[in-house]
């Protein structure tokens, strides 16, 4: 019987590293110095991995740092001596088969916080876009006539300022502050969101299944039903994981609880919302407008009817790009793996694996 203090032994001293994934710099240099490293894709500056490329290449390597490729049961059986998977993502699910992995006695770990602060300040950014007509406005003004001249009095006295034409009255927003933001699933993201929003003097409530009411209020924010938090909020603003239980949790009958002058963000993945019944809620005006950041096809048509909706701020999957989260989730991965050769797996997404795990002495 072995002490659960005994290394774990899941890979070579030098094991044998391919990447897939976009990495910086300095954290290649660093990868080199520990393993055999092979880089492709996004990781040699380049983009996704063929995916005969990717089974040709993998059939020799030990560990994988997985980008955004699918990672399916047919492609790890391609990789006989793959013991682990280095992922990205602090969701490996998203595009890993962690059960299929585990079957093959895979150990899947897993990054944390690398998207957490982008991903939140995006949120700021879309709610502040939303609430003061930032892409309609800024269209207007680039859109205007050749023979516009502000200085002119018909322009300046009619369209410019007090026309029913006048920017001011096309764009007239709403103030944030005292106003209600309701928070849909309250992990990490949804928590340093709470702390951004609550300096603009909002308040906040959310809802989350499996956060304990009393630390939701301990941290000011005010736990509710997901109807009392569609009903109340000026702005929904969606963090949850995406599940069984979660898929298109944002349908008709939640929107219609939503007040008229209320929008949607979704930062977080596309499936959570009933697309269908959105459009219909946009199109009969019973809410003002929604801020998507995801697509349950990606990239979207530009037929899409989000996409193209006058009441949808759309853009293309970016909330997480920031240069900080290339840096936070490289050190990360360098991390992972020096705590492999160490023998203590570090954030572990199936730990049953590591049952199986065969222990040695240290």
């Amino acid at each position: 019987m072995h002490n659960s203090a005994d290394p774990i032994r899941l890979i070579s001293d030098r094991p044998r590293v391919l990447a897939t994934a976009d990495l910086s710099p300095e954290g290649i240099a660093s990868l080199r110095e520990m393993s055999e490293l092979k880089l492709l894709g996004w990781a040699a500056g380049e983009w996704f991995c063929d995916r005969d490329q990717l089974r040709d290449q993998i059939a020799d390597a030990e560990v994988v740092i997985a980008g955004y490729e699918r990672f399916d049961e047919a492609l790890m059986a391609a990789a006989p001596q793959l013991r682990v998977i280095l992922s990205v993502r602090s969701a490996p699910e998203a595009n890993i088969d962690v059960a299929a992995a585990t079957a093959r006695g895979i150990a899947v770990l897993h990054t944390i916080g690398r998207t957490d602060h982008g991903v939140a300040e995006f949120t700021v950014a879309l709610a502040l876009g939303l609430a003061r007509h930032l892409i309609p406005a800024s269209t207007w003004i680039r859109s205007r006539s050749p023979d516009f001249d502000a200085g002119e009095a018909f322009y300046h006295g009619t369209v410019w300022g007090r026309g029913a034409s006048s920017p001011q009255l096309a764009f007239t927003g709403i103030e944030l502050h005292g106003r209600t933001l309701g928070i849909v699933g309250f992990g990490a993201i949804g928590r340093i969101v709470a702390e951004k929003f609550s300096g603009f003097g909002m308040n906040i409530i959310a809802h989350d299944p499996f956060v304990d009411a009393a630390a939701l209020r301990t941290l000011g924010v005010e736990p509710v039903s997901l109807d009392q938090l569609m009903a109340r909020s000026a702005i929904v603003t969606l963090h949850a994981r995406l599940s069984t239980q979660t898929r298109g949790m944002i349908g008709a009958e939640k929107l219609e609880l939503m007040a008229r002058d209320s929008y949607l963000i979704n930062t977080g993945r596309a499936g959570l919302i009933d697309t269908g019944a959105l459009l219909r809620a946009l199109d009969r005006e019973q809410i003002a407008g929604a801020a998507l950041d995801v697509f349950d096809t990606e990239p979207p048509s530009v037929r899409d009817p989000l996409v193209s909706h006058p009441r949808v701020l759309a853009t293309p999957h970016i909330a997480a790009w920031t240069e900080e989260m290339r840096v936070r989730h490289t050190r990360s991965i360098v991390q992972n793996l020096e705590l492999l050769l160490a023998g203590k797996p570090g954030t572990v997404s199936n730990p049953e694996v590591l049952a199986m795990a065969g222990r040695t002495a240290p």
